[in-house]
């Protein structure tokens, strides 16, 4: 086998680089790329978590179009509404007619006091034990 041309010391590469064999005692790779790498995916992580947090969640897929479901009923209370009658008139078809002489109704509002409470002491060891 022929030696390549511009090689140099055996071990060591022809472009110049670092010895290829055992490392020496007290040999320390270089950490700036590992740190560079760490720093740019700690960067990409933290805008992709304050990106998820500030912008507002969006659906993950337009709604498939469907028919439109059957109209739900729904009741509606209306105000109701009171109207005197002058003499000789009548109510409307379907109305409720009450009766002007009949009494009006009352509502009583009475209020019971709650009877006094007695003041109970409970005596409890720091453990919460009660003592008798």
């Amino acid at each position: 086998m022929a030696p390549r041309s511009g090689s140099g010391p055996a071990g060591a590469p022809a472009d110049g680089g670092h010895p290829v064999g055992p490392r020496p005692a007290g040999f320390r790779p270089d950490p700036t790329r590992l740190r560079v790498v760490l720093g740019a995916g700690g960067i990409a992580t933290l805008s992709a978590l304050i990106t998820a947090i500030v912008v507002p969640p969006a659906p993950a897929a337009p709604a498939p179009v469907t028919a439109p479901a059957a109209p739900t009923t729904f009741t509606q209370q209306r105000p109701i509404q009171y109207v005197q009658l002058a003499a000789g008139q009548s109510p409307p078809p379907g109305a409720t007619v009450i009766d002007a002489k009949a009494p009006k109704p009352i509502t009583i509002v009475t209020r019971v006091p709650a009877p006094a409470q007695q003041t109970v002491i409970v005596r409890t060891t720091q453990s919460g034990k009660v003592i008798p």
